[in-house]
């Protein structure tokens, strides 16, 4: 329950001197002592400002047996907050802080090192029993010009194994270089587990790797990803590792079941997991009157409203009762370009293939109480089984049951998933979800996705499953781990340590990214700047999340109009994977004009200039070159004079050492560099 402090208790709880000797004596309760002890532990490692001057806690009865507090101190005009949590009285697991100063603008006023010092201090204070056998882990802090924090993750490791279930995050202020937050990635408890086994007599890690190939993988899948805007779609084939459930034990070589957290969830959305959204695709459609339905209809044979009403009764039986609160029929924008019906109920949802009623949806709204006892997952799957059977009896010889290694346990029901198997492979883009009343049998909720017009790639050629490991083992590094196998057991395992899934080119073996795509690392570290007169700038812009793809900046190489944009845009790269949409989004932000569009040539100083002072929002002014003075020694081009002059004014490019302005001169990444630094720092 919460309880809100009263302004006179507060400021009794807030005046604690800095002796040590010196506490608060609070009359009554062991409540109010805990309380007390709650508030030293934070004010032990970090300073609340005066400013902050409005305190409030509630009391958690449910963390780990031990209890905890959230206390949380306020600015009374609302722009400066502190919030943290504490276990017991001793335990910090949480520590958020936003501050006034915090906000910044432009590139950061502190070095990633010394954030990094302020974290590493933090730590200490924080963990003073552990700090030492934690570290830092690779590329951890975060280089984004939008974010205000440097983040950093450590790990815990014992025996100089990782202990992968054991991490916090810590993050500083890039503005003030303040700690902005602190948070445990794990149970506290986790930190009192005992018993680590031992790496005497262990499997050799060839062994291992047998024993992987084995049992684990990598599985050889086929994989889609669908262009909304181009309306295509890509299948291919590829190797996926996860080792989020299972490992090889290293002490007898066999599998070994993993402990997650996330598998304990509770959720009435678990048989809609990895299926194609038909709701959210089709909520963006127009809607139709009664008299255009009426004619779609006739002229695409679909079903009727009352049709669709009376099949979608005769897949659910416990909506035959019930009348249509709301319906729409529109046409889903996914791969097979469909029109669909959704139908709501009191007490449920349906989707519907409107030409061939074929049940797509099925959400049961009731029967989500925590039931008193199980049917069992035998039973639950017999159920399961004889609904496909109802339902999709011809997609039955096309699917397999694939999460009966990785079931996730909940409350209230079992769900199981069924994969599509083309060429003796799964398909894991397509798939059927059911899920099982634990108590009663019932089905919860149904859900199936199916591209009948895919076509799958031929697999002549693919890696040998050998070949794939030996791949993925290059970037994931298999190896050594430390993994619970329950709430308070460990096991030494091998993994792949860097990440629990990758997907392999099937062909090549080269990592893929989510959308088939080669994975590309960004923000490389480069290797050919050491020295040059722009190094400092170059890693700086860097440090905040500017950078030219690739570990060869090539710093005399000259820019394209396109690089010179996918440099000055660097935080906005993720939104845009081709150039002809990063393209539209600068023509519709009237950055550039159709017609200038050149992206392979050379940029020049002078349209460099145009660029950054419509970026800024000047142009509208600078476009009037004759209200401008030329600033140079040189002439300059009466169509740009309003911009050259401009980004003088700003700082942004003063010219050569002998004042000339050279706007027909290409720049040089180097030059690029310094621009957009400039630019950046002008805003």
């Amino acid at each position: 329950m919460k309880r809100l402090v009263s302004g006179i208790t507060a400021i009794a709880l807030l005046v604690m001197t800095a002796a040590a000797s010196t506490s608060v004596s609070f009359a009554g309760t062991s409540e109010s002592e805990d309380l007390q002890k709650a508030i030293a532990t934070v004010k032990t490692v970090v300073s609340i400002p005066t400013e902050l001057s409005e305190f409030s806690y509630y009391k958690d009865d449910n963390v780990e047996n031990r209890g905890g507090w959230n206390l949380n101190w306020s600015a009374p005009e609302g722009d400066g907050y502190i919030s943290a949590s504490v276990e017991g009285t001793d335990t910090i697991t949480s520590y958020y802080c936003y501050l006034k100063n915090f906000n910044g603008d432009g590139l950061a006023k502190v070095t990633e090192t010394q954030a990094q010092k302020v974290a590493d201090d933090t730590l200490k204070k924080m963990l003073p029993k552990y700090a030492h056998s934690m570290k830092l882990e690779e590329n951890t802090a975060a280089r984004s010009a939008y974010d205000s924090d440097y983040s950093f993750l450590y790990k815990m490791y014992i025996n100089d194994i990782p202990c992968d279930f054991i991490t916090v995050s810590i993050g500083v202020n890039k503005y003030v270089g303040q700690l902005s937050h602190f948070r445990y990635n794990c149970n506290a408890s986790d930190f009192a587990i005992t018993g680590y086994p031992s790496t005497d007599k262990i499997f050799a890690e060839d062994a291992a790797k047998a024993a992987y190939l084995k049992e684990l993988g990598p599985e050889l899948k086929y994989f889609s990803n669908y262009d909304y805007s181009k309306k295509t779609l890509k299948v291919y084939p590829a190797y996926e590792t996860n080792d989020s459930n299972r490992a090889i034990d290293a002490q007898t070589g066999k599998v070994i079941d993993l402990y997650a957290e996330y598998q304990l969830y509770n959720t009435r959305d678990a048989a809609t997991m990895g299926s194609f959204d038909y709701k959210s695709a089709s909520e963006n459609a127009i809607e139709y009157t009664e008299q255009e339905l009426n004619e779609i209809q006739k002229t695409a044979g679909l079903l009727s409203k009352t049709e669709a009403d009376n099949r979608a009764k005769e897949w659910i039986p416990s909506l035959r009762g019930e009348t249509i609160s709301s319906s729409s029929l529109a046409k889903n924008n996914g791969p097979d370009q469909s029109y669909i019906w959704n139908l709501s109920y009191k007490d449920g949802y349906v989707t519907l293939d409107a030409k061939s009623g074929v049940l797509l949806n099925f959400y049961n709204y009731s029967d989500y109480s925590t039931p008193t006892k199980d049917i069992g997952l035998k039973s639950a799957k017999s159920i399961a089984d004889d609904y496909l059977k109802k339902v999709c009896s011809d997609k039955l010889d096309q699917v397999t049951w694939s999460n009966e290694n990785s079931m996730g346990v909940t409350d209230y029901n079992y769900t199981f998933i069924y994969t599509r198997q083309i060429n003796d492979i799964p398909f894991d883009s397509n798939a059927i979800y059911v899920s099982v009343n634990k108590q009663n049998g019932k089905i919860l909720s149904y859900s199936r996705t199916w591209y009948e017009s895919a076509t799958f790639p031929d697999l002549n050629g693919v890696l040998t499953k050998e070949a794939a490991f030996d791949a993925t083992d290059k970037y994931g590094d298999f190896g050594l781990s430390y993994r619970k196998t329950a709430v308070d057991k460990v096991a030494l395992v091998y993994k792949f340590l860097k990440s629990d899934t990758y997907k392999i080119d099937a062909f090549t073996g080269k990592q893929l990214s989510w959308d088939g795509t080669v994975y590309e690392q960004k923000n490389l570290d480069y290797t050919d700047i050491a020295g040059t007169w722009a190094e400092h700038i170059i890693l700086e812009l860097k440090n905040n999340g500017y950078y030219l793809e690739g570990s060869q900046f090539a710093p005399k190489a000259k820019t394209t109009q396109i690089d010179f944009f996918r440099y000055l845009y660097s935080p906005e790269q993720a939104y845009y994977n081709s150039d002809e949409d990063f393209y539209k989004m600068l023509v519709s932000q009237k950055i550039i004009k159709k017609e200038e569009i050149n992206a392979a040539a050379a940029i020049t100083r002078q349209d460099a200039a145009k660029f950054i002072i419509r970026y800024l929002g000047y142009d509208k002014l600078a476009s009037k070159s004759d209200i401008f003075k030329n600033m140079y020694k040189d002439k300059i081009d009466s169509n740009y004079l309003g911009y050259a002059s401009s980004v003088y004014g700003l700082g942004i490019m003063k010219g050569d050492a002998k004042g000339y302005f050279n706007g027909g001169n290409t720049l040089t990444h180097a030059e690029a560099a310094v621009v957009i630094y400039n630019t950046l720092n002008a805003r």
